[in-house]
């Protein structure tokens, strides 16, 4: 039998040479080194993946269209950022009589996110941050509006989650600054639904 050349081809041939000895030998380092990768395969897979979602997040993003308002293009910006960390975007701009949620997204099918979105066409001192504008009013809108979506769509047994997406567009729109509040906020209603 011939061997290519190599230093794991080198090893094999000169355990292959020793006859049943070099055989066992050769199965016992197979073992050691398919149990090494099986014990370090889930931490280099998380890893590699929290690779993969940065780079994903940190290429550029599309430029705005003619004539659309910076809260249009912020929705549409804070889309492709949830699509980018791994979101599932099931509706935008749901509307039902109880008022509107920006983002409805899941998040590794277990769990139904609705996501508010502010936008700011540059970032302003002393004025904290677009988040602020989700006042008490606007949290309980957004949380009656998340129940009937949930109703609606048979989710109640399903956990939910408020998040808020700040969105600030800066001197370079297609690099915006994003700021991603998980849960952000609970219902204050009586049905409330849970993390």
């Amino acid at each position: 039998m011939s061997f290519p050349g190599g230093w794991f081809a080198r090893q094999t041939r000169d355990l292959w040479g020793k006859g049943m000895d070099g055989i066992g030998a050769l199965l016992h380092r197979y073992r050691i080194a398919r149990r090494f990768v099986r014990k370090n395969a889930q931490i280099l897979f998380c890893k590699l993946e929290g690779y993969w979602w940065n780079f994903r997040k940190s290429l550029r993003y599309f430029p705005p269209k003619p004539q659309e308002t910076t809260g249009a293009y912020g929705e549409r910006l804070a889309i492709e950022y949830l699509r980018r960390s791994g979101y599932m975007i099931l509706e935008r701009s749901y509307a039902c009589s109880l008022g509107e949620i920006d983002i409805v997204a899941a998040w590794k099918t277990s769990m139904v996110v609705f996501v508010e979105v502010k936008t700011w066409s540059c970032q302003r001192d002393n004025q904290g941050g677009p988040s602020d504008a989700v006042d008490a009013i606007k949290q309980r809108k957004i949380c009656r509006s998340a129940l009937h979506y949930a109703k609606r769509y048979g989710l109640l047994e399903t956990q939910g989650r408020m998040d808020v997406i700040e969105v600030i567009l800066g001197s370079e729109p297609c690099r915006p600054v994003f700021r991603h509040i998980e849960a952000a906020f609970e219902s204050p209603e009586a049905f409330q639904m849970h993390a």
